[in-house]
């Protein structure tokens, strides 16, 4: 028998060096991906910091052409000048009205305010905080076309869901607020016709309709028509509510222009405000609001905000709610020929000095 020799392989050097070579390729891309990886992710944080940056600056822009805007109508309303549009980025309004605004905030860092348009007969009114005192809103149409309807709206101004503790009857409604525990408040609203010559105070009382918009957590109606003075029979009504807010429809009205006063007893709310003509166009109001469309500008980062601003010297009613209010008691003293007569009232403790003789 012959002997069977197996010779084990052999590894030759230059294929060492191969593997070593291959081995340190895998290894320098794995490093520079990971390196590339940490890189773009600190590229990505730079910029969504630079971003948030200038986003802040072009809102902050934006306000400033708010705020503008806003001084231009208010020293236009003191003055007694009307107040246009401005229906463009470009356009001045009549009488190059806007021209006095200024839009470039700093040059050096390209931070404007880009665009400026002004609305001064939109058709949604916006109040932000209806509560007490009451909220005055004239409603004239732009166009002389009579109103058909009015609609209200209104949300809670806190709590998810508003509509528990609501109640399901008018009875009982009015009470102390401590004992009201419904996130929406109950909506008195007093509308009256302004149109017109002539107007007196017992015709302006006659065609007075005041109502409670009671919040119901079930049940409750979105719709009411318009009575007047002695008339009307819906002076204490249940409203259709949800967690998103309720509304609520006055129909039947036939003049183009109304005054409203609106308070929120208990709660306060947010309110919208539209209103649509016969044929069921919204209507443009005119003499309540104006809404500012400001879009700021930072490099190359936009941000657009739009505020409802009022045309008057004050949102808040120029009215008293009271023809008169006190926490203390109400004294009155009678003086007819110093000396003769001087009278006070009795059995009343008072620092007034009305009730001190």
């Amino acid at each position: 028998m012959s002997n069977l020799y197996i010779s084990k392989p052999t590894v030759r050097a230059s294929e060492v060096g191969m593997i070593s070579i291959m081995t340190t390729m895998v290894l320098m891309i794995i490093i520079s991906l990971i390196a590339l990886g940490f890189a773009q992710i600190s590229r990505r944080n730079q910029r969504e910091s630079l971003d948030r940056q200038l986003s802040t600056q072009a809102f902050y822009a934006a306000e400033s052409g708010v705020n503008d805007a806003r001084n231009l109508i208010a020293n236009a309303v003191n003055s007694g000048t009307a107040v246009p549009d401005k229906a463009g980025c470009d356009d001045n309004g009549t009488g190059a009205f806007y021209a006095a605004l200024n839009p470039v905030l700093d040059a050096a860092r390209n931070v404007e305010y880009s665009c400026l348009l002004v609305d001064t007969a939109p058709t949604e009114l916006r109040y932000s905080d209806v509560g007490t005192p009451s909220t005055i809103i004239p409603m004239t149409s732009a166009t002389g076309a009579n109103f058909s309807r009015i609609d209200l709206s209104w949300q809670a101004k806190s709590g998810a869901s508003p509509i528990t503790s609501c109640p399901t009857s008018t009875t009982n409604v009015f009470r102390t607020g401590a004992t009201w525990n419904c996130g929406y408040g109950v909506l008195r609203f007093d509308l009256v016709p302004a149109s017109g010559g002539g107007l007196s105070i017992d015709g302006l009382r006659n065609s007075t309709m005041t109502t409670f918009a009671v919040p119901f957590s079930s049940g409750g109606t979105n719709s009411v028509a318009y009575a007047a003075g002695s008339a009307n029979t819906n002076n204490l009504i249940g409203i259709a509510c949800n967690n998103t807010g309720c509304s609520l429809s006055i129909t039947g009205l036939t003049t183009n222009s109304y005054y409203m006063r609106v308070t929120s007893l208990y709660k306060n709310v947010a309110l919208q405000v539209t209103a649509d003509d016969n044929a069921g166009n919204a209507i443009e109001l005119q003499g309540a609001q104006a809404v500012i469309d400001s879009t700021g500008k930072s490099e190359d980062v936009l941000r657009r905000i739009q505020v409802n601003v009022p045309i008057r010297s004050t949102s808040k009613n120029e009215l008293s709610d009271y023809a008169i209010q006190s926490t203390d008691a109400i004294c009155k003293r009678f003086s007819v020929m110093q000396g003769y007569f001087d009278a006070t009232a009795s059995g009343v403790t008072s620092t007034n000095r009305l009730c001190q003789p």
